[in-house]
């Protein structure tokens, strides 16, 4: 009789978990047959901090406090739905023949390795305001020469509407959003 009680006593409603995805909308320009149109690309595995790879949903707070919400995480490590995206971006640019995952078998004249320098949400003093700040960099290898062909960085800054984690991530979205239009323009005009 006692044991139920003592159970009962020590735990106290949870807050339900809220699960969030990224849902850019992105307008990709295409090239016209360019020189590498026969080529293969392979994008690499995206070099990113280890809170991408988790669920869990940080945020900074006076540029120097880091948190995680405690009722909100993602659906899918940023990480995984970021590689997807660029793989999605790099297809639809048409710049190349051919978009292969960093784990194929078969050769490739190409590889697009992908960093992420920043992908959070800010709050600045007070939590009266906050915004996040997504950037990217990408470096193309000549992967028979082990050269760089070229090497760009693409950022982007958005406030953020409600000072809470939905708000963030509607916020991410939209900046992944603008540094991936960015990329796919760079390839276009360059590739």
């Amino acid at each position: 009789m006692v044991l139920p009680l003592l159970f009962g006593a020590c735990s106290s409603p949870q807050p339900a978990l809220q699960e969030y995805i990224l849902s850019p909308k992105i307008s990709v320009m295409q090239s016209k047959r360019g020189k590498y149109s026969t080529k293969i690309v392979k994008v690499a595995n995206i070099d990113a901090s280890d809170d991408l790879h988790s669920h869990s949903m940080f945020y900074v707070e006076d540029g120097i406090k880091k948190f995680a919400y405690a009722s909100s995480e993602w659906a899918e490590p940023p990480l995984q739905f970021l590689h997807k995206e660029v793989m999605q971006m790099v297809a639809q640019t048409k710049v190349f023949g051919f978009v292969q995952l960093p784990n194929s078998k078969v050769e490739s004249d190409f590889i697009l390795e992908t960093r992420i320098n920043d992908f959070t949400q800010y709050f600045e003093a007070n939590d009266t305001k906050s915004y996040v700040i997504v950037s990217l960099s990408f470096t193309l290898v000549n992967s028979k020469k082990h050269t760089i062909v070229a090497s760009q960085t693409f950022s982007s800054k958005v406030d953020v509407a409600s000072l809470d984690a939905e708000g963030g991530v509607k916020a991410l979205s939209v900046a992944l959003q603008e540094v991936l239009e960015k990329a796919s323009s760079y390839f276009v005009g360059h590739f």
